[in-house]
Parts: C-alpha cells; sequence; structure tokens
C-alpha cells in the first residue's frame, strides 16, 4: 500500500474538519504585503502557506430579522473552529518533523499607521493558493460562495506542491455594489480599503471605549495590546456587513 502523501494528509485533515475550501501556496514575494508581515518574519524558514476556509451560510446574510446578531454569533465560533484546525495540523505536521506555526484568521492584529493587519494577510495569501482572487472591497471571492468566506492558516517548513491559482477575474468588472453601498466610505474607487473608517464603522466593542476612556491605562499599555486583549472571545461584535449583501456572488 503506498503511503500517502503530505499534501493528500493535509487535504483530508481539512476534509474530516468540515473545511470545504483549502489550498497550498509557495512562499515568494507579494508586492502587497509589507516585508513585516511576510512569512519570514514569524518562520525564517518557511516554505509553504496552507491556507483554507468556511463559508458564510446565505441565510444569514440575508436574514430579514436578527442578521447582525447571527453574523455576529457565527463568525466569532468560526474562527474558533477555523483557529482550533490550525492548532491540530501545526501538531500533526511537526510530529513529522516540520516546523509550523498557525496563522490565526482574526485576532491578534497589528497596526500600522491607520491601517489594520494580521500577522500575516491571509487573504493574499489564499489568492495565492487558488481559494479564489480578491474583489474591489478587499475580500476574497471564492468561485463556489462569493465573498462569503473566512479563512485560517498554517505556514510550515516543509516544502509542499503548490495548487493551481485561479486565472481571470471572479469580481465583475463593471459592478460596483461594494463601494456605492459602503456606509462608512471605507472603499475607494480604485478598491483600497481604508481598515481603520471600515472596523470603527463595523466593530461594536463597549469593553474596549470602556477601557480607552482611562487616560492612566492608556498610558500604560499600548492601544494595540487592549485591542488584542478585548477583543477576543466574543468581546466585540460586526455590526456592519453591507458589502457582502450588496456583492452579486452572494446570491448565486
Amino acid at each position: 500500500m503506498l503511503e500517502k502523501s503530505i499534501e493528500v494528509e493535509i487535504r483530508d485533515f481539512l476534509n474530516s474538519e468540515g473545511i470545504p475550501i483549502k489550498g497550498i501556496a509557495a512562499v515568494c514575494r507579494l508586492s502587497s504585503v509589507p516585508e513585516d508581515f511576510s512569512p519570514q518574519t514569524l518562520l525564517e524558514d518557511t516554505k509553504s502557506i496552507i491556507c483554507y476556509g468556511m463559508p458564510i451560510p446565505k441565510g444569514i446574510i440575508y436574514a430579514s430579522k436578527n442578521a447582525s446578531s447571527l453574523y455576529w454569533r457565527y463568525c466569532n465560533m468560526l474562527y474558533r473552529s477555523l483557529d482550533t484546525a490550525s492548532n491540530k495540523l501545526c501538531l500533526i505536521l511537526e510530529e513529522k518533523g516540520y516546523t509550523t506555526a498557525p496563522i490565526y484568521g482574526c485576532y491578534p492584529w497589528k497596526i500600522v499607521g491607520r491601517e489594520f493587519w494580521g500577522l500575516l494577510p491571509l487573504v493574499y495569501w489564499a489568492e495565492q493558493a487558488g481559494l479564489g482572487k480578491l474583489t474591489k472591497c478587499g475580500l476574497l471571492a471564492n468561485p463556489n460562495y462569493g465573498t462569503r468566506v473566512l479563512l485560517g492558516g498554517v505556514i510550515t517548513a516543509v516544502d509542499l506542491e503548490p495548487t493551481e491559482k485561479i486565472s481571470g477575474e471572479i469580481c465583475p468588472p463593471d459592478c460596483f455594489n461594494c463601494i456605492n453601498v459602503c456606509p462608512a466610505n471605507a472603499i475607494g474607487k480604485t478598491g483600497k480599503v481604508d481598515h481603520n473608517l471600515c472596523m470603527r464603522y463595523a466593530n461594536s466593542n463597549p469593553l474596549l471605549v470602556h477601557l480607552l476612556a482611562d487616560q492612566s491605562l492608556r498610558e500604560k499599555i499600548s492601544f494595540e495590546t487592549i485591542m488584542n486583549t478585548v477583543g477576543v472571545d466574543d468581546h466585540s461584535s460586526y455590526s456592519c456587513f453591507e458589502c457582502l449583501k450588496a456583492c452579486p456572488l452572494n446570491k448565486k
């Protein structure tokens, strides 16, 4: 009986976790990603980025009532599931002798200027791994699930076979629904997203507001540390996903 390849083992594991979207990208230099957020800054001998995603149900996006509550709860729970899968996959690969680190889908964030960045911006690597294509609103569009996809991943020192990138465009070139509908005007006509505007409008965290009102605390602890500490474990909620509702790819 032939031994399974590592790629097949990874695929089988992600299938067992109920994760339908998956791919592998080889490390390369991406012009859209600052050097400080490259895989090698986290793991010097990184050779591959394994990316995967789970869809958000259409019934949440287009619910007649309580859509924002359903969306917030689903995202919080799903990010935990994806992060848990990342932790498990790291241990599987390290048992085989390959140094591996998880890349979490949401927190922690780094703040550069007025922009919010994940420790490694998965959306760009997910495009390289063939999970989808970037859209005007900065989200990844998958051929089957549109832009209603949440991402997770790991970086590893094992040299894996990359999956093929998606050719052509998924985002309709003549559609500007996401730009026109954004209540925070956070999406520019060129597709540049102002994450500061987006987060301030779409993310609600009463605990963060309370802590930031304490000037003595702000002098001792950075905003980034406070935000990452209070943001995890359901302490923040997402109050806006108009770009998802407006995207024609999500209505298929």
